[in-house]
């Protein structure tokens, strides 16, 4: 794999890092099909118990990358590409073993949505965060929203949508968006640490306990997404979208 690393360790604990440092981690269709891929075969692993998942470099994920929505030709690429990103958030919420995020850097738009599919997230105290997809023209996956609705509430998940506005750690904690925030030097030690604690308990009880919890979302996600993909990939297509795309590609 070329933009994903993953490892399991003798305990149980599997480690799977977004592999792009050089793009803030930001997704493209071959990381994607990686990570869904990996996810699938892991899912049934008997082998992991936990995955923790982070990302190399500075950035936990920027988010999708900007070259890979301005190479959408027309609407039928925009929808398949909807759908894998949020087919892959999916696979994450939905994955058979408990998933701790670290965001160990700028975490955006998609990318914090992914962070969001996971079970517990550890932020890093000098981490930042924020869904900026409307600044740009664009929505934030129907999976993702649905994912922040489902931890901070409609008020406080339109404030940010539709401010697009940065989260520092203090902030992200004190609303419930994140569980934990820890040193920098001190994210893997509380991701771990944290691991052991839920691997005391059986993974059935676990899985059945997620299973649960994710019900009344899940419903929300199937419901939405189709019709949200159809929404990502007219707005793909229309000049105000293109114009700010390659204005903001141009600044970057």
């Amino acid at each position: 794999m070329r933009h994903i690393t993953y490892r399991i360790e003798k305990n149980g604990i599997g480690f799977l890092h977004f592999n792009r440092p050089e793009k803030y981690n930001a997704f493209n269709t071959e990381l994607l099909q990686e990570l869904s891929k990996l996810l699938k075969q892991e899912n049934q692993n008997k082998a992991l118990k936990v995955l923790i998942i982070s990302g190399t470099g500075k950035a936990f994920s920027s988010g999708v990358d900007l070259k890979a929505l301005l190479d959408l030709k027309n609407v039928e690429q925009a929808r398949n590409f909807a759908l894998l990103l949020e087919g892959t958030s999916e696979l994450i919420y939905h994955f058979s073993k408990p998933t701790i995020a670290i965001i160990n850097g700028i975490a955006l738009g998609g990318g914090m949505g992914y962070a969001t599919a996971t079970d517990i997230r550890i932020m890093s105290e000098t981490a930042k965060i924020g869904y900026p997809a409307v600044k740009l023209g664009a929505i934030l996956p129907a999976t993702c929203t649905l994912y922040l609705k489902a931890l901070i509430g409609d008020g406080r998940t339109k404030d940010l949508l539709l401010t697009g506005r940065m989260l520092q750690a203090e902030e992200a904690l004190k609303i419930g968006l994140v569980n934990y925030v820890a040193p920098p030097d001190k994210l893997l030690e509380t991701a771990v640490d944290k691991a052991k604690q839920i691997m005391e308990a059986p993974q059935l009880a676990l899985f059945y306990t997620k299973k649960t919890v994710n019900y009344n979302t899940a419903r929300e996600i199937e419901a939405a997404k189709l019709y949200a993909a159809d929404n990502f990939a007219f707005l793909s297509q229309t000049a105000e979208w293109q114009k700010r795309m390659q204005a903001f590609a141009k600044k970057k």
